[in-house]
């Protein structure tokens, strides 16, 4: 990559060529399954890759929210052919890099010097390249492995320019009031993920919140970065997809899976209301030893107190069979209007957030849950179809990214078809002061 496309008129110029490519296929599929000549054949599976190739390039080349897009397309939810899934799975790691001239750019505009002046060694040829920068090996004068990211150029200005986009496409999708703080809302936390040097406190309070010795978590390396490098320690380890290509048995998948379920119910055992949102395959890294590494701190998330409580409030009314208060609380989060009077649309709101919580809340009735049951996909991939099929954004704009939590590691935990011991978890939100 030579530069960061930049201005609303040139990238939604990338989205609508996204569009006319995958149109493109459709077309010559449909034209050449209609000819009696069958090398022009195709399968539905073939065009569905070419369709999330097509669209994966131009995302490749916009960057930033184009590619959280991307990672969000990646969840396995049941909207989208599983042939979308495998290739959006690689917006977090694969996507092409920025060249070395650019590199040296960006290092000389913050350090006012080239790498090779300030590490021991550095390799320009970056190993992961994702939504904001691209990462590299490197050394530091005491041979200490180190993982060096590169932000691209013009991010936050490329994040401005796609949430006006994405304001028209929404208002026209979305119906419902204030649908502006619910872009506000992403907007201030892709902000703050091009904040490098935020980044690195969040790695920092997280290595001193997480107890857990299962977790790994690098170091961060204040003296060599800034806003737009953010220099840390190496961690080795692979990637989801690449861990299961090796054809571990189900011992190895429940204890990593185990280890995420207990990462992110600690944070609910906390009082610090912290948690990593950015729940997506590429960010964590499974090591030797069964320890799971976390490597991307941008996207951290400090909820209102008052909101984990009504959230807590919530799980625990339905968990207690007490269906009546259940509706109250959906009915102070802002998902239903009002719960004595039901419209025919609300009852089927409400309809639609119970069934999530019998869906969600089978995970709990027993000690041991098993990810890879079948029908528990199915149900939940049926229930989110059905809730695009309202069209209304409802609730706090906090859920944006709490839900971003939820099914992120709902997917990844059915991805290794994980068997979690689950009772704790439930004492921890049964028990907790809400």
């Amino acid at each position: 990559m030579k530069s960061l496309p930049e201005g609303a008129l040139i990238r939604s110029g990338r989205f609508a060529k996204a569009g006319m490519s995958t149109g493109g296929n459709y077309l010559r599929h449909y034209l050449g399954n209609s000819l009696p000549i069958k090398n022009l054949h195709q399968d539905k599976r073939t065009l569905n890759r070419k369709n999330a190739v097509s669209i994966f390039k131009e995302l490749s080349q916009l960057r930033g929210l184009p590619l959280k897009l991307a990672q969000g397309m990646s969840m396995d939810t049941g909207l989208l052919p599983i042939e979308f899934l495998e290739v959006m799975s690689s917006a977090q790691y694969s996507v092409s890099p920025m060249n070395r001239a650019l590199v040296r750019t960006q290092f000389k505009r913050n350090f006012s010097e080239y790498p090779e002046n300030i590490f021991q060694t550095f390799d320009y040829d970056a190993f992961a390249a994702a939504t904001i920068g691209q990462v590299h090996h490197a050394t530091n004068s005491n041979g200490v492995r180190l993982a060096v990211k590169v932000q691209y150029p013009n991010v936050r200005k490329s994040i401005n320019s796609d949430l006006k986009l994405l304001y028209i496409f929404g208002k026209q999708f979305f119906k419902g009031k204030n649908f502006e703080k619910y872009l506000d809302e992403v907007r201030e936390t892709l902000l703050e993920e091009t904040d490098y040097l935020n980044e690195g406190l969040n790695i920092q309070k997280f290595r001193n919140i997480i107890s857990s010795k299962e977790i790994i978590i690098p170091e961060y390396q204040e003296s060599t970065s800034n806003e737009q490098v953010l220099t840390m320690t190496f961690l080795e380890g692979d990637h989801l997809d690449q861990m299961l290509k090796k054809e571990p048995d189900q011992n190895i998948k429940n204890n990593y899976g185990q280890i995420m379920w207990n990462f992110f119910h600690e944070n609910i055992n906390s009082s610090n209301n912290t948690f990593h949102a950015d729940v997506h395959p590429g960010n964590f890294l499974f090591c030797e030893g069964g320890k799971l590494g976390v490597i991307d701190f941008g996207c951290i998330k400090i909820f209102p107190d008052q909101f984990i409580k009504s959230c807590l409030r919530l799980v625990q009314k339905h968990l207690n069979g007490s269906h009546q208060e259940f509706q109250k609380e959906l009915e102070c989060l802002g998902f239903i209007k009002n719960v004595s009077d039901l419209s025919a649309k609300e009852e089927k709101i409400e309809k639609l957030f119970s069934n999530l919580a019998i869906i969600l809340g089978s995970i709990y009735d027993k000690s041991v849950f098993d990810f890879g049951n079948k029908k528990f996909r199915e149900d939940l991939n049926i229930l989110l179809r059905n809730a695009m099929e309202i069209r209304e954004v409802r609730g706090s704009e906090q859920f944006i990214f709490f839900n971003r939590i939820t099914f992120g590691l709902m997917s990844i935990l059915m991805k290794l078809e994980a068997k979690i011991e689950t009772s704790e978890a439930r004492g921890i939100i049964l028990n907790a002061d809400c």
